[in-house]
């Protein structure tokens, strides 16, 4: 008879872990992946209250950088949205076909600004050296160094301040 009792008890047993909701299943499926003998010899009653405990204190903080969030939430998205992985990988991609036709963009028009201020910069300094040599060549040498000087020490000193704020900003 004593032994019939233990073969009910085995079912009872299973019918008791059957009716833990599937929640707390996975907090104990946790605890027990750390210590496989966490829950040995504690009563189902004390077990439930525990798991119960973990529940309300457990928090779970996910969070990812970047275009793409991690495999697990990709396949989360898929099962809610039709081929919702698919559609996250395609507007990353196309985000970053985006990013890298903007920054072409960037660098085209900064070397073409740099182009034209040297080229403006060659027509001024010419046109006020011209001016100078003109102007002393016609009888106003003190004007004419004058204008030509200020032209020449203007271009260099741009040319100086440029550099050096090119030089700060690489740092």
């Amino acid at each position: 008879m004593s032994k019939n009792r233990k073969v009910e008890s085995k079912p009872a047993i299973k019918k008791a872990q059957q009716e833990i909701p599937e929640e707390l299943q996975v907090i104990e499926e946790d605890l027990t992946s750390y210590n496989p003998e966490i829950f040995k010899g504690v009563p189902h009653k004390k077990k439930m209250e525990i798991l119960q405990s973990f529940s309300i204190v457990s928090i779970q903080h996910k969070s990812h950088s970047g275009p793409l969030p991690d495999a697990d939430t990709l396949i989360k998205y898929n099962s809610v949205i039709p081929n919702g992985a698919d559609r996250i990988m395609k507007m990353a991609e196309t985000q970053q076909t985006h990013r890298v036709s903007i920054e072409s963009k960037v660098i085209t028009s900064q070397s073409n600004q740099s182009k034209l201020g040297q080229i403006f910069g060659l027509i001024i300094g010419l046109v006020g050296i011209g001016c100078g040599t003109f102007l002393a060549a016609t009888g106003e040498p003190t004007v004419g160094g004058i204008i030509a000087g200020a032209t020449v020490v203007s271009l260099v000193s741009v040319f100086v301040i440029g550099k050096s704020t090119q030089r700060k900003g690489s740092d």
